[in-house]
């Protein structure tokens, strides 16, 4: 068990990911690789601008290796008075394997609420300790992200997770942190559980969040919904939860690959 970040850096903007940034399939691990280029976007924002994310769309072109120099770049698109969007890639051996657009926003108070406004309430969170261990295993039965990502399963169907270890040196904020766990939305809830998966793999295809507020303590909360459709295309979508109650949304593309 690695007791160190999951992904190094080897100089500035370049990285490389370890074995226990591994996904379930080929590459790194969805939820790494965009909270790389998220760490990247927020980084180049700077803390300065007073803005947090709001919203990010990654797309995964191709599988990400593992323990090759990857290349991170960022491009401001837009920098406005309270929005502002970037974009980031990853290059891996000369080729594109991701990229994503996300949005930075400022706060500012709307004294016309009275209070925070919301037209579903949770259900009271658990207490993660007390929930038994959800277990999983890869493909290639190696090193993997599970490995340093615990997770815990709820009465309710949610997964409750909590990083071992950091994704990068010196840590990275609650929204990056919130993307590891996002990112296996598709499949908490798929067919066969809790045995094997009827389809052999099941990779999604992009990764789309949205949060309110800033996610709070270590434990972040999936309650997931999946639909997979016989034509080999589904969707897996779901609450993004912390011990305080909802904060965001997931939602992702999944391609269906028969055996």
């Amino acid at each position: 068990m690695t007791t160190v970040p999951i992904c190094e850096a080897l100089e500035p903007g370049i990285w490389r990911a370890t074995a226990f940034a591994r996904g379930p399939f080929a590459g790194v691990h969805g939820g790494s690789v965009a909270g790389l280029m998220a760490a990247a976007i927020e980084a180049a924002a700077g803390a300065a601008s007073g803005a947090r994310a709001l919203s990010l769309r990654a797309d995964f072109l191709r599988p990400t290796p593992v323990g090759v120099p990857l290349v991170l770049g960022v491009t401001p698109v837009q920098v406005g008075r309270r929005l502002l969007l970037l974009d980031a890639t990853v290059v891996a051996e000369g080729r594109l394997t991701a990229r994503c657009s996300m949005t930075l926003a400022t706060e500012m108070e709307v004294t016309a609420l009275a209070e925070d406004f919301c037209t579903e309430t949770p259900p009271p969170p658990p207490d993660p300790e007390s929930l038994p261990r959800r277990a999983g295993t890869a493909t290639h039965r190696g090193p993997w992200i599970m490995d340093v990502l615990q997770g815990r399963l709820a009465p309710d169907g949610a997964v409750w997770f909590r990083w071992t270890v950091p994704l990068l040196p010196g840590g990275v904020s609650p929204f990056v942190a919130a993307l590891g766990p996002a990112d296996f939305a598709h499949g908490l809830a798929r067919p066969g559980q809790p045995g094997p998966s009827p389809v052999p793999a099941f990779p999604n295809s992009d990764l789309s969040v949205q949060f309110d507020r800033a996610p709070r303590g270590e434990w972040i909360g999936v309650r997931p919904f999946t639909r997979w459709r016989r034509q080999g295309l589904g969707i897996g979508y779901g609450d993004l939860l912390d011990l305080d109650g909802a904060f965001g949304r997931v939602g992702m593309g999944v391609v269906l690959v028969p055996a």
